[in-house]
């Protein structure tokens, strides 16, 4: 009877909580779909009591309140074995000095390629499982071109992500047939961005726009995208190409770009097969999908081709 309690005790304590730390908050388009997702797999072996979760709150706090967060989730370092970080900000934050810690780290919804991290940081890649966010816009484009024939593209940014996802996106397209069609736009308040948004509905030279000033400032308050995107759907009448499902649920017409859900479903999957074969495994985020809103294609009079819907469309948001 001894025994069989020791071993009871000693299983009890050889399992430690998950940490999940999210870069935004409990709204964001990116981050929550991804959390959802890797959880959505989680539930099949574990419990909502197995893992602790934090929001950072990137877009919104200034950067010491999010250093300040970061070090405040690290001091409890302790509980866990495992760490899990959704978009930027946490896995350099958090995944990374939780690494340096000898702890696993699990990570969905970075932008810059984990080579650039494990360089500048001398990363252990033997404790990293993760999803890198791969966009795969060039072949987003091609698709669209086929529907509506590109001359320039409008790319809506701002300081931090945005800039991260701007030079994301350079790079994928680089040596291909839109490097030279994109239109930066950089915003730093929301009055420039009510300006710029205007402008480019007017530009006949643009044919479509992507969204990315992910947060601006405003009476020396960040504001996060959700609040932003009604300036955009006002404003410009044109297709977009907005590349988050969640961002089509919000009124864009989204046209094609990651699944944030089947991505984060996709880290629960690593972090199951590891927990089985004890092997880090980095991948790319799913291939690209294909979601439309209706209500925004009539809205600004894009018509889809029925071969198009049939054949590429995942999903029709009404």
């Amino acid at each position: 009877m001894k025994i069989i309690f020791s071993l009871c005790f000693a299983i009890i304590l050889s399992f430690s909580k998950i940490l999940i730390v999210n870069s935004y908050n409990d709204k964001d388009q990116c981050g929550v779909p991804q959390l959802n997702g890797f959880l959505s797999k989680m539930y099949e072996k574990y419990e909502a009591d197995d893992f602790d979760i934090y929001f950072l709150n990137a877009r919104v706090v200034t950067n010491e309140e999010l250093h300040q967060k970061a070090k405040n989730i690290l001091k409890n370092l302790n509980k866990y074995d495992y760490v899990v970080t959704f978009d930027d900000a946490a896995f350099k934050l958090v995944g990374i000095p939780a690494s340096k810690k000898g702890k696993h780290i699990f990570f969905s919804g970075i932008n810059i390629p984990f080579s650039i991290y494990q360089k500048k940081y001398h990363l252990n890649k033997s404790l990293f499982s993760g999803v890198y966010e791969k966009l795969y816009i060039k072949d987003i484009l091609h698709t669209f071109n086929k529907i509506k024939p590109i001359n320039k593209i409008a790319f809506f940014y701002s300081k931090g992500m945005g800039e991260i996802v701007k030079n994301q996106i350079v790079n994928e397209l680089k040596n291909t047939e839109f490097e030279k069609k994109l239109v930066f736009i950089k915003c730093k308040n929301i009055d420039e961005l009510k300006q710029k948004t205007k402008e480019i509905n007017n530009n006949k030279n643009i044919t479509l726009f992507m969204p990315f000033t992910l947060s601006l400032k405003t009476d020396n308050k960040k504001i996060p995208f959700y609040k932003l995107k009604d300036i955009y759907l006002k404003n410009i009448k044109k297709p977009d190409i907005s590349m988050n499902l969640m961002l089509t649920k919000m009124g864009f017409l989204g046209f094609g770009g990651v699944n944030t859900f089947e991505m984060g479903k996709s880290l629960g999957e690593l972090m199951l097969n590891y927990k089985k074969n004890q092997k880090h495994q980095i991948i790319n985020a799913p291939k690209a999908a294909y979601f439309i809103n209706a209500k925004r294609a009539k809205e600004i009079d894009f018509k889809l081709p029925e071969c198009f819907i049939k054949n590429y469309v995942k999903e029709i948001i009404w």
